[in-house]
């Protein structure tokens, strides 16, 4: 796992050297990071589930080239990459953590001042690349980790709104447009406990920070 995060880190930063290199006619990069706060909608057929806030600083990274249209408006699109999943307690004593890193296509609309406050609407075609589950039951844990997992969705397609300051601080609501979990290919190896989610809505809500490249190369 430690490899492959270097190789993707070793990817954006190359992705980040290219758009910088290849910004001409107005388009320009922009780099970004954030602190995920989010939460899943699970229903499972014969469980009482609960679902809790998942709090995600690491691993959440974007690259964006940014081509603005007037001072009013411009657009987007680039490549990041996202730590996303949500927590549902089963019962009293079974607790299960399912997450995914997500390679993402975000491509969104701005609206504002471009060297200013801003608002941002958008889509992320999303890829799950990596899924890693935490089992708790009465607090013993077990834990799986799979590329390319049949437990979610491969393609998470979400759609998104952020509103980002002048000091480059944003805050984002994201909504994915699709189930998160595939219903009967989940596995919690638990005596007694069938799960099986009939609805997995996840959406989260981030804050983060946005560099132009263009001050780094100044």
């Amino acid at each position: 796992m430690k490899k492959a995060l270097l190789s993707l880190l070793l990817f954006f930063s190359s992705f980040s050297l290219w758009a910088q290199e290849s910004a001409s006619n107005g388009w320009y990069s922009v780099s970004s990071t954030e602190t995920i706060l989010s939460l899943g909608s699970v229903k499972a057929t014969g469980l009482e589930t609960n679902n809790v806030v998942r709090f995600t600083p690491f691993f959440n990274y974007a690259v964006t080239l940014h081509k603005d249209f007037s001072d009013k408006a411009g657009f987007y699109f680039g490549v990041d990459i996202r730590n996303v999943g949500i927590i549902t307690d089963l019962n009293d004593s079974v607790r299960v953590k399912q997450r995914t890193y997500n390679l993402g296509i975000p491509i969104a609309l701005k609206f504002g001042d471009m060297k200013g406050n801003l608002v941002g609407i958008g889509i992320n075609n999303e890829f799950a690349i990596n899924y890693k589950q935490k089992t708790y039951v009465n607090d013993e844990k077990s834990k799986t980790n799979i590329w390319f997992s049949d437990r979610t969705k491969i393609y998470l397609p979400s759609a998104f709104i952020e509103f980002k300051a002048k000091t480059g601080n944003y805050i984002r609501f994201k909504y994915y447009l699709t189930d998160y979990l595939i219903e009967e290919n989940q596995a919690v190896n638990v005596a007694g406990v069938n799960y099986r989610p009939t609805q997995s809505n996840m959406m989260y809500l981030s804050v983060g920070f946005m560099l132009d490249n263009r001050e780094i190369l100044k």
